[in-house]
């Protein structure tokens, strides 16, 4: 219950399917920007959605650049006939296995984002409940297209994903079958039980966050490939983050130059 009297539920996208959508005046779909729009299992999650005509609210973290985050996802929500009345983004520290770490936006989201995100909480309501009054509040979410990450986003298909990421393999010797990684893939794309374990299988968004997880360091992978282009895309990265910080979007807590 909050402060303001309304329920709130927050859930994992795979225990969604137990609930009732009808039963919540206005629904909220948060995700990490994955290639500059939202990962593919947060897509395959809203086209097996109901028809419902509700408000919503969607939110992202990034560790760059929000790209076109939420003009996919106001699009595909409205196909099944919700209406996004609010979007908040914010950064986020970010790690990937062949980037430096800490990296750039490194303690994010920060005091001010956090109070940020909770006013912009605390309004839902009563933007909702003036746009059913007629006024007009609900935003426009544009496509951007020619930029290098847009560009960028739209190669990054799930089949060049799988060509150039590192193939995972689960030492059966280290394995200890917790099934942490498992639990928590969220393309549920691993079978710690099968002999041998599989892992990376059909549904997998490679994300990568399962080696990382894994406690006993049995998910083995070659990152070697990615290395060696880490350093451009972080030159990049930098670029995006220095002009937001001009703008007064972002907030470093780190020296840019000594993540390099």
């Amino acid at each position: 219950m909050l402060k303001s009297g309304n329920e709130c539920v927050i859930m994992k996208l795979g225990d969604v399917k137990t609930l009732n959508l009808n039963d919540f005046d206005i629904i909220g779909l948060g995700c990490p920007t994955f290639f500059y729009r939202e990962p593919v299992n947060v897509q395959n999650f809203i086209q097996h959605l109901p028809n419902l005509n509700k408000h919503a609210f969607i939110f992202a973290i990034h560790g760059s650049c929000l790209g076109n985050t939420f003009y996919y996802l106001s699009e595909e929500l409205k196909a099944k006939g919700l209406v996004v009345i609010g979007g908040f983004d914010s950064y986020s520290d970010s790690s990937l296995q062949f980037y430096p770490a800490p990296m750039h936006t490194h303690g994010h989201p920060d005091e001010i984002e956090l109070q940020e995100a909770e006013e912009f909480g605390r309004k839902l309501s009563d933007i909702s409940f003036r746009i059913k009054k007629g006024e007009n509040l609900i935003p426009r979410f544009g496509l951007i297209e020619k930029t290098w990450w847009a560009r960028e986003s739209k190669m990054m298909t799930q089949e060049v994903l799988r060509k150039i990421s590192p193939r995972f393999i689960i030492n059966s010797e280290k394995c200890t079958k917790c099934k942490l990684c498992q639990t928590n893939c969220p393309g549920d794309a691993i079978d710690v039980e099968a002999s041998p374990p599989e892992i990376q299988k059909e549904g997998c968004i490679f994300c990568w966050f399962c080696e990382k997880l894994c406690p006993e360091g049995a998910i083995e992978a070659d990152w070697a490939f990615m290395r060696e282009n880490a350093r451009s895309n972080l030159r990049k990265y930098v670029k995006l983050l220095k002009e937001a910080e001009e703008q007064g979007k972002f907030r470093p807590h780190l020296e840019y130059e000594k993540i390099f």
